[in-house]
């Protein structure tokens, strides 16, 4: 393998509803497609998963949502969420390749996936419907922030895709452009998707991510 080659692009998408941890990612609800990859011999992006959280406090309804309200996050739109979900797309790769041709080898790509979510500090006599309207807005809120952490996935997986399926070019540079053309473009895609997403479930208030 020749000298290698690292690109990232750093992208931010927001929800409308808007202690840290870190997991790998399980892929079983992923496209059939993935399998079909593992046959050929792709192989998948990493992914790693990270959760930050702001604290709120309350005893009522009304005084969790001023909470939410205060502490929530702005983003470079002007607008506030409840949550954020951050990801940054990697990618590595060597070269292989002859006198007349290049390709890519060893082409590896990495997804940090980055969720800024409330954390609601309950104090031990929370009325018990509270409690269930708390969890219930907060699980609706999760299913939509995963829901922009699979569109990134499955990106960086269609991208590992092209690259494996691009011709060999006649140098190394001529392939860095292609690569680099290639990665452009499925992330500005993959930024439009998000936008369509977020447009489709009015920021995950259609899927019922909103307190109470």
């Amino acid at each position: 393998m020749a000298r290698g080659i690292k690109f990232f692009l750093l992208l931010m998408i927001a929800a409308a509803t808007s202690r840290a941890g870190e997991k790998n990612v399980d892929f079983s609800h992923l496209s059939n497609d993935l399998s079909d990859q593992q046959k050929t011999g792709i192989v998948l992006p990493v992914v790693n998963e990270k959760y930050e959280y702001y604290e709120v406090c309350g005893r009522c309804e009304k005084d969790i949502q001023c909470e939410l309200q205060q502490k929530c996050i702005k983003q470079n739109d002007g607008k506030k969420y409840d949550s954020v979900t951050n990801w940054k797309v990697k990618w590595d790769y060597g070269y292989s390749h002859t006198p007349q041709t290049c390709r890519a080898d060893s082409f590896t790509v990495t997804v940090e996936i980055v969720y800024h979510l409330p954390k609601w500090v309950r104090t031990g006599d929370a009325p018990r419907p509270l409690v269930e309207k708390w969890d219930s807005y907060l699980e609706k809120l999760m299913t939509h922030e995963k829901g922009h952490r699979d569109k990134a996935v499955e990106a960086a997986t269609e991208l590992i895709r092209s690259v494996a399926d691009l011709p060999a070019a006649r140098t190394c540079a001529e392939l860095d452009r292609a690569v680099h053309d290639l990665s452009r473009e499925r992330m500005a895609k993959l930024l439009e998707e998000q936008q369509k997403y977020d447009a489709a479930t009015n920021h995950g208030a259609a899927q019922g991510a909103v307190f109470p």
